[in-house]
């Protein structure tokens, strides 16, 4: 394997390996951080069963304990805290949001690296106030970080992170709402007040988030929607996603680049109304010649999406679910009168990852390279059951994953799981 595990920990006994952070060429992955301890529970000094209530608040607790850790797993793998590039955080409760940047800027400083944050139902620990995903670079990797201003594309300055950030040849856009300068959610976004149909909602919030947030932090960088090469999606409807898909399909001119898109609830962002988000990574147009499409028969939410893109080592695969052109696979289907007889998570996990194996292998590498991978669920409950799938490909080396629940309506009727997938392709 080229997939360095620099941290492990293990859960439920040892029924579950994880890798929280792991090294891969120039670059180093956190995945999955809480504020647990080596059992995979709450940590003692961040819960404070005996009182709960001292100060800081239990969020803020929660947060310096995860970039602690992060301290010195980084540094153990060659890096340090200034060096990290991306953050993707996941909250159950909205109120943890403004405690966890207390501790983030004073773990990162004043220039905080793009970031993500959205709203979920639940966590792996039901008492943890967040999960967190952290991209870095090795201080050896002769990379740059880069802080990109595009005119008029901001970021709230209570969170204080930068909206675009250019390393090497990457460029990392944070998660962008259709807000204007105001902090609100633009008016060319929303159908006008008063009246029920001039315009669909989410065709106006996506096509502003496009042209107005997306593009202009990609060209400020010197980049542009063609050199996307991994996009994420949130929804706080789920109904939505054929019109989105529709604005989405024709702003890449029918070839779409990898895209997760996940239903969470609503409200899912920091602005009360929004109902998407979108966080991109691409390519600068000086990697153009770099980028490869990975090609090859998988069924995708969206019709003309490349199933993946690579780019200098790093693979990014689009969201996989366990669908066919006619809805769920036939294996993932359960008798209604005998439904005790199969997991439908494992074997919607078996699907997904039998199409993750292909496109890793067109690739040229395989699965015991994955270097991120986030589980979308309905209900947590199947963690176990997708895990073990996981666990037949890579056998106890340690997954670095995180599973998050949200909303119970995956798209698809049936659909228990979304995976969203990152890899390591080794030098030739």
């Amino acid at each position: 394997m080229s997939v360095e595990r620099v941290a492990m920990m293990s859960y439920g006994g040892g029924k579950i390996v994880h890798a929280p952070v792991v090294k891969a060429g120039k670059w180093i992955f956190g995945t999955g951080l809480r504020a647990v301890n080596a059992s995979g529970v709450l940590d003692e000094t961040v819960a404070k069963q005996s009182n709960p209530l001292a100060p800081p608040p239990k969020p803020e607790r929660e947060a310096r304990y995860v970039f602690a850790q992060l301290r010195e797993r980084l540094r153990a793998a060659g890096s340090d805290l200034s060096r990290v590039v991306r953050l993707d955080q996941y909250y159950p409760d909205w109120r943890s949001v403004d405690p966890y940047h207390v501790a983030r800027k004073e773990a990162l400083g004043a220039v905080v690296a793009p970031s993500t944050s959205i709203l979920v139902n639940r966590l792996l620990n039901l008492d943890a106030a967040m999960d967190i995903q952290v991209l870095a670079t090795t201080s050896d990797s002769g990379l740059t970080a880069v802080p990109v201003a595009p005119p008029r594309v901001g970021a709230p300055k209570e969170s204080g992170y930068s909206p675009c950030l250019r390393v090497g040849d990457f460029v990392f856009v944070a998660g962008q709402l259709a807000r204007d300068e105001t902090g609100n959610i633009a008016p060319q976004a929303k159908v006008p007040l008063g009246q029920l149909w001039k315009g669909t909602r989410i065709k106006l919030e996506t096509n502003y988030l496009i042209h107005e947030r997306l593009r202009p932090a990609l060209q400020a960088a010197n980049s542009d929607l063609d050199l996307v090469l991994k996009a994420q999606v949130y929804l706080s409807h789920a109904e939505d996603l054929p019109a989105f898909l529709q604005v989405w399909s024709k702003a890449f001119g029918g070839r779409v680049p990898p895209t997760t898109i996940v239903p969470v609830r609503h409200p899912g962002f920091g602005t009360e109304d929004a109902t998407i988000e979108v966080n991109i990574v691409a390519a600068s147009a000086e990697a153009r010649g770099r980028i490869r499409d990975v090609e090859c028969a998988v069924d995708l939410l969206c019709e003309g999406m490349v199933p993946a893109r690579s780019m200098d080592g790093i693979l990014f695969v689009a969201g996989l679910m366990a669908i066919d052109a006619r809805g769920l696979v036939d294996a993932a289907r359960v008798e209604p009168a005998a439904p005790f007889f199969q997991s439908p998570c494992r074997s919607q996990m078996a699907d997904i990852l039998a199409k993750a194996d292909r496109i890793f292998r067109a690739a040229g590498t395989d699965l015991r390279n994955v270097v991120r991978t986030l589980h979308f669920h309905t209900d947590l409950s199947g963690t176990l059951d997708a895990y073990r799938e996981w666990e037949r490909i890579i056998g106890d080396a340690g997954l670095p994953f995180s599973a998050i629940e949200v909303d119970e309506q995956l798209f698809v009727p049936g659909a228990q799981l979304i995976v969203d997938l990152w890899g390591h392709v080794p030098e030739q």
